[in-house]
């Protein structure tokens, strides 16, 4: 396939996290005192991405959105015990939004109670149908489920490990489904702690997974619970209305009417140069700076 039909798709706020995680201990500080331990790994890594990747096309998605997702009003308890953004990812962002309009990389941000992953996944959708391979950069596993022939999901290299892609056969793999979109269903049965999402209780992975090879969705286990017995049959019947809102918090939406792929507003242009040299000087990414002149070259 042609560089200039792959669109590369950063999901902004974990590789953030991971960066600022990575230094916790020990983090980097400017001669000034500014913490630059949420910026570091995450300009390394675009710079990386440029380098090796090459892509024609590109952006970052921010889910800074200050209104109440349309999941939280579908169920209060969804991510209600997420930890406020540390002060040093606050101060950070600015400084990496700045990053990347100096390298000329398109930055969305979430809006209208919707997420990051509804943006990736309906401009994912849209780029798909104008003939593009996408590549959904993430730490996310809930991206999985719009994997297609055309869409990927890009596990970035860290800390020595290389990158990984996961197409269909790998998520096939990996998830024991027949069908990227099962892992929705997967995950409703099993639930989501780290959204705090329900799915049914007393399902494990070894029943979810037993469960989708027999009948393929979690609708249609929960209208067979009369071919099961003893207590998971009690369990399906009285919570059946959980495990369908579960399916409905982890769907990522894909039809977003506000959000386009226009190919010219994510089309990557030549950095400027001056402004990168301004920025990485202030930050003092010596090291960053000589990178950031290969990919300028």
């Amino acid at each position: 396939m042609n560089n200039n039909k792959k669109l590369f798709l950063i999901d902004a706020y974990p590789l953030i996290y991971q960066s600022y995680y990575a230094y916790i201990n020990k983090p980097l500080l400017t001669s000034k005192g500014l913490n630059t331990s949420p910026i570091i790994n995450f300009t390394y890594f675009l710079i990386k991405t440029l380098n090796d990747e090459k892509p024609s096309y590109m952006a970052t998605i921010f889910d800074d959105n200050q209104e109440i997702s349309f999941r939280k009003k579908e169920y209060y308890k969804y991510k209600a015990h997420r930890k406020k953004i540390p002060e040093a990812i606050c101060i950070a962002i600015p400084y990496i939004r700045k990053i990347l309009k100096t390298f000329q990389i398109s930055c969305l941000h979430a809006k209208n109670g919707y997420e990051a992953d509804d943006i990736i996944g309906t401009i994912a959708k849209k780029a798909e149908n104008k003939g593009y391979i996408i590549y959904i950069i993430t730490l996310d596993k809930d991206f999985f489920q719009l994997v297609t022939e055309n869409i990927k999901v890009y596990i970035p290299p860290f800390k020595g490990n290389p990158k990984k892609i996961f197409g269909i056969e790998e998520i096939k793999e990996k998830f024991g489904v027949n069908h990227p979109k099962q892992v929705i269903d997967l995950w409703s049965m099993m639930g989501d702690p780290s959204d705090n999402i329900p799915g049914l209780p007393g399902i494990g992975e070894k029943n979810a997974k037993k469960f989708i090879q027999k009948y393929g969705s979690i609708e249609k286990l929960l209208n067979s619970t009369h071919d099961l017995k003893g207590k998971i049959q009690k369990n399906l019947e009285k919570n059946k209305n959980l495990g369908l809102l579960s399916k409905k918090l982890i769907t990522i939406v894909t039809d977003i009417p506000l959000f386009s792929f226009h190919e010219e507003k994510f089309h990557v242009k030549k950095p400027n140069w001056l402004s990168i040299k301004k920025i990485f000087e202030e930050l003092e990414f010596i090291r960053l700076l000589k990178k950031a002149h290969e990919y300028y070259k």
